[in-house]
């Protein structure tokens, strides 16, 4: 079996998103990155040798964020959710909608986290457009 395959990701669909993962990587400070399915499937995981986090978990813990904050939304404003950003003092977690998938980023550097965010934004809008006629 293709890897994504179940979940309708081509291996066209992996050489067009691929870009958009370096695009985040090489402009964010960021110590771990996932791509995940909407119902928190990962798709990948890569994170800095030093951060010690478990993929799975990581991506387990965005995705019980994202149910969280989907439904929240939902309730509240009747929308559809963008992004979710959680903040520690040393750290934070950001989870930016792509369309059929989930960016999730984690870092440590609170000072470069809207730079992030802002990064997230263009590769999640780059990547829903691989999707869009789908």
């Amino acid at each position: 079996m293709q890897f994504g395959s179940d979940l309708g990701i081509t291996e066209q669909d992996i050489q067009k998103i691929s870009p958009q993962i370096t695009f985040i990587t090489s402009n964010a400070d960021i110590e771990a990155i996932a791509l995940v399915s909407n119902e928190g499937y990962q798709i990948a995981f890569s994170a800095l040798p030093h951060y010690q986090v478990d993929g799975d978990q990581f991506c387990g813990l965005a995705s019980a964020l994202l149910m969280t904050g989907r439904s929240t939304i939902q309730q509240l404003f009747q929308e559809d959710l963008q992004e979710v950003i959680v903040r520690a003092e040393d750290g934070y977690i950001v989870i930016t909608n792509a369309g059929r998938l989930v960016i999730v980023c984690a870092g440590t550097i609170i000072d470069t986290l809207m730079k992030s965010v802002k990064v997230m934004r263009v590769a999640a809008r780059n990547i829903m457009k691989i999707f869009e006629n789908r």
